[in-house]
């Protein structure tokens, strides 16, 4: 064989090769239809799973994508894959915006997706039938109820008490005050983010409340029997009797010196008393319950302490007043 035919043999050979290594490869080849988002594309590829096909046509998935087969499902001719991509929407809803990714095709399919519920007044800005399109702008308002339970504080309250026994204006804290605490439960209707109306429905008391007790001097007011008011600074609860002139009261007659006289030299009349002077100083104004207006004009044996004898013109009226136990009310002088 000469040197030319020996080059037109190679020539042959190779190209029965080449032919032979086409039609193996074309035979290898599978016919496979993507269907992305409604869109159908023919391939014909060589690769033998799902994963090595969409690698080799640069044919990328997000997260949120579905297929209709497996990634790792073998390729086989006329095989139809499916790819459902999810579209973005603005979503806001009761005034909360947040990007949401569906792969639902209405805006109906959509909400029963997320498990939103309208209520009976809720609203959307668009049509239930509407298609999903990427991007699009949904409001929602719900209208639902909401019951909210919180701890709330209930203010003490303060108590004054006015008392003659205090320098006028001086203040003396008797109980320190302290908040209670209790438990609100409230039910709350909304229509988007806008209460339409609440209602307290429960409310547990979990500690009470402690008033704040304050004494503060005062010049209180007594009503006398005669009509008269009557300004005093302190109270004093004192045991009370009765006397006259007679003898049998002062171991005085009629007609001896010193008779009817008082130990602050007054003549004894209605309204004279007789104290004990380290209690209640001589000369100092009075009123005594159930007896009326008072000097301390007077002082006696039997006087001693938180005692008071009270002037009476005749011995019935002392009689019938007899011993008591009274307010004495010190008057402002």
């Amino acid at each position: 064989m000469n040197q030319k035919t020996r080059t037109l043999f190679l020539i042959m050979v190779m190209f029965l090769l080449g032919s032979s290594s086409a039609t193996a490869y074309q035979l290898m080849l599978k016919e496979v239809t993507v269907i992305d988002n409604n869109k159908s594309t023919l391939y014909r590829t060589p690769k033998s799973t799902v994963e090595t096909f969409l690698q080799e046509q640069s044919i990328i998935l997000d997260k949120d994508d579905e297929l209709n087969v497996t990634m790792h499902e073998n390729l086989v001719e006329g095989m139809t894959i499916k790819i459902i991509r999810a579209i973005p929407i603005d979503l806001t809803i009761d005034g909360k915006e947040e990007e949401i990714y569906t792969k639902t095709e209405t805006i109906e399919d959509f909400i029963k997706e997320q498990g939103i519920m309208l209520g009976e007044r809720g609203s959307i800005n668009n049509s239930l039938n509407d298609k999903i399109l990427p991007h699009m702008k949904l409001e929602v308002r719900t209208h639902r109820e909401e019951v909210v339970t919180i701890e709330e504080e209930i203010p003490y309250k303060t108590q004054i008490i006015e008392t003659p026994n205090l320098p006028i204006g001086e203040k003396e804290l008797i109980n320190q005050g302290a908040n209670g605490l209790k438990e609100v439960t409230t039910k709350v209707e909304y229509i988007g983010e806008d209460e339409q109306k609440s209602e307290v429905i429960a409310e547990i008391i979990l500690e009470e409340p402690q008033d704040e007790i304050i004494k503060i001097g005062a010049e209180n007011v007594i009503e006398g029997i005669d009509g008269k008011s009557y300004k005093y600074t302190k109270e004093i609860i004192m045991n009370t009797t009765a006397y006259t002139a007679s003898y049998a009261d002062t171991g005085k007659n009629p007609g001896e010196p010193g008779f009817g006289i008082t130990a602050t030299g007054t003549r004894a009349r209605v309204g004279t008393v007789a104290v004990d002077p380290r209690v209640i100083p001589l000369g100092t104004k009075l009123y005594v319950e159930g007896y009326g207006y008072a000097v301390a004009e007077d002082t006696g044996g039997a006087i001693k302490g938180k005692k008071i004898d009270l002037y009476f013109d005749t011995k019935k009226e002392a009689l019938q007043f007899g011993r008591q136990q009274r307010k004495v009310y010190i008057l402002v002088q």
